[in-house]
């Protein structure tokens, strides 16, 4: 501890586990048992804690059991007597039985000294110096020795059951990994099931202590499982000798723990000024929600190996994360970012107040200066858009097209059809079913893409058709950038850019330029989608609190304007003369007759207010349809016309001519 030093906190598990042992109970501990955790200001493990507590406490004999190692102690003395104590209580409870049918020894020469020397190994890295630079790898120590031979579980548990049904001797016993008994807590073979109906008498049978220290206590069984639905419930509910307890990862305050008391071994700590170290601390903690206590460490030794500097907290946590030491973002070039406007306007046509908006999103995304500081609030998505307006317009054209701008690889575009999320329960999806659900193991679509590619643009087209409980799930990303999965699994949005897409009042919109004659501004536009997605959000599904979120994120786009339906069409026109030449080597023109025709297409009925899509389709008939048409009546090889010229125009008759050059 130094000048930043707390008061010393235990893990939440440990607090409820020693008050559930004076209360004489039993218990399953499930979750994440193989982490480290505090116990007196130090890190150990879940059998270092509960095997040394049982001794500290002044247990007679103290046993753990694994299906694989068999029985362990923590001297051959101990051993000696758990093995003399189920001897007699078997022969007392089976009268002439022979010494060669009664539990065998398992203890042989040197057992005692290999624990000692595998304790004091497990000692040193479960509670050593964590302020020194981390060590060299070496050859790890081996693993404490059990038994002679490996005990199945029926043999082990009945053995507990005898010591622990008598209350002369005080005895404390571990069973590890209490999800592996059976292959499945449903279905198990007759074996599985025998071995589990004698453990559970053994928790039934156990005594109360008469005498001595411990008087009152009971013989206790701690039952470990990393999986609780992988136990079978019937050995532990309803049995009101037992209570399990959920061993979770690291709370704030145990995150503040060990910051405050291994910060000297992060790179480059001395270099913080004393003042700015509580701030510190608390983005620590706050950044490294969801971690383990094995994450912390291995983020401080992350900071030494890559040398880090504990101030540049966030690219520490970002590349522990993601891998990445650079920030893509922040990497974006100052001319990318400048000439980002005439880069999306040439995809996006027509809509200069969204791409505006867009590349504000992109030049704060580079600087990096946020109104958070430096505290963990800061870890909020790059960007947060509600695209709305017509369809067709360019809204999800223009997700890609940022896609593609800053991270040159379509890879990173996600696109979530918000159609397929219009039942409750559809919430689920996005982020997995709880334990003991169907899909748990699958984990959620949304948290598992963000997990594998946090460097991305998440795309929620049509946000409208999906179920309110489930933009209940967005309250948390857009407030902190994260969400936890079914699993526990925390996804942190904060290397991500999310954009809503929707059409809320786009039907009624259609309306209002009917009947005036086409004559509505923009601002007029923007005004009418504004009022229509808070009242959505406020009166219609009743969540307020999403719009608030929003804020000035929502961003209405234009209607299709006769203005920009010939540039549009242009790029339709591009894209074609780019695949016949691909294709075929064929080169085509086209005359001013074509845009004229498709301008006047799009004037007649509600065309315009069919937006881009509309110009595709007009395209499709007037050029596309008869040009492949016209090459299939021409010739029986297309690739025969490589190296040649088409012109294409339109006659008086609508039809479209073509002339060989």
């Amino acid at each position: 501890m130094t000048d930043n030093a707390r008061p010393s906190v235990d893990s939440r598990w440990i607090t409820d586990f020693e008050k559930q042992l004076m209360r004489g109970k039993h218990m399953l501990l499930y979750g994440n048992i193989h982490d480290q955790f505090l116990s007196g200001g130090q890190y150990m493990t879940l059998p270092a804690y509960v095997t040394g507590h049982f001794s500290q406490l002044g247990f007679d004999i103290v046993v753990s059991y694994d299906p694989v190692d068999g029985f362990s102690f923590p001297d051959r003395e101990m051993e000696k007597r758990f093995n003399e104590l189920a001897r007699r209580r078997l022969e007392a409870a089976h009268p002439g039985l022979t010494g060669d049918e009664s539990p065998d020894p398992q203890g042989q020469p040197g057992a005692d000294n290999a624990a000692a020397e595998a304790t004091s190994d497990s000692t040193a890295t479960q509670s050593g110096d964590l302020t020194a630079p981390p060590p060299r790898r070496r050859a790890p120590a081996a693993p404490p020795r059990g038994g002679s031979r490996r005990i199945d579980p029926q043999t082990a548990f009945a053995r507990l059951r005898h010591v622990m049904s008598q209350g002369e001797v005080s005895v404390a016993a571990m069973v590890n990994l209490g999800d592996m008994l059976t292959s499945d807590a449903n279905r198990y073979a007759e074996a599985e099931r025998g071995s589990v109906i004698i453990l559970q008498k053994a928790l039934l049978e156990a005594a109360i202590i008469q005498e001595g220290p411990l008087a009152g206590y009971r013989n206790t069984l701690v039952l470990t499982a990393g999986e609780l639905r992988r136990v079978p419930e019937w050995l532990y509910l309803d049995l009101p000798v037992v209570t399990i307890i959920q061993c979770g990862r690291p709370d704030k305050d145990e995150r503040l723990q060990f910051i405050a008391s291994f910060h000297s071994g992060f790179y480059a700590w001395e270099e913080i000024p004393k003042e700015d170290r509580q701030e510190l601390f608390e983005e620590f903690a706050d950044l490294t929600d969801g971690f383990q206590a094995w994450d912390l460490e291995a983020l401080r030794r992350t900071s030494w190996v890559e040398q880090i500097p504990v101030l540049d907290l966030r690219s520490l946590i970002d590349y522990f994360k993601f891998g990445l030491r650079d920030d893509p973002w922040e990497e974006l070039s100052r001319d990318k970012v400048a000439n980002a406007r005439e880069f999306l306007s040439a995809r996006v046509i027509g809509q200069p107040f969204a791409v505006d908006a867009v590349c504000r999103m992109l030049t704060s995304a580079r600087v990096g200066i946020s109104m958070s500081g430096s505290t963990g609030r800061r870890a909020k998505p790059k960007g947060v858009f509600f695209f709305v307006g017509p369809t067709g317009v360019g809204k999800t054209e223009l997700a890609k097209a940022v896609t593609e701008l800053v991270f040159s690889d379509e890879r990173a575009f996600a696109r979530f059809d918000m159609s397929e999320y219009k039942e409750e329960h559809a919430a689920e999806k996005l982020a997995g079913a709880p334990p003991g659900f169907v899909g748990y193991d699958e984990g959620g679509q949304l948290t598992n893409r963000v997990m594998e590619h946090p460097h991305s643009i998440l795309l929620f087209d049509e946000i409208e058709k999906a179920h309110p409980r489930v933009l209940d799930k967005f309250l948390q990303i857009l407030e902190d950038g994260r969400l936890t999965d079914g699993k526990g699994q925390t996804a942190y949005f904060n290397q991500s850019a999310i954009i809503f897409t929707s059409n809320i009042g786009a039907s009624e919109l259609y309306t209002e330029v009917r009947e005036s004659g086409g004559q509505i501004s923009f601002d007029e536009v923007q005004r009418y989608f504004q009022e229509k997605v808070r009242d959505y959000f406020a009166n219609r599904i009743n969540r307020a609190e999403i719009y608030n979120r929003l804020g000035d994120s929502i961003v209405p786009f234009d209607i299709l304007r006769p203005d920009f339906v010939i540039a549009i069409g242009a790029k339709f026109i591009r894209a074609l003369r780019r695949n016949c030449q691909e294709k075929y080597g064929i080169q085509l023109e086209t005359d001013a007759s074509i845009e004229q025709t498709l301008l006047a297409e799009m004037q007649r009925n509600d065309n315009l207010l069919l937006g881009g899509r509309r110009i595709k389709t007009l395209l499709e008939s007037i050029l596309e349809h008869p040009l492949n048409a016209w090459i299939f009546a021409n010739t029986d090889n297309p690739a025969s016309l490589s190296g040649m010229t088409l012109r294409l125009s339109i006659n008086a008759e609508g039809s479209l001519v073509v002339e060989r050059g």
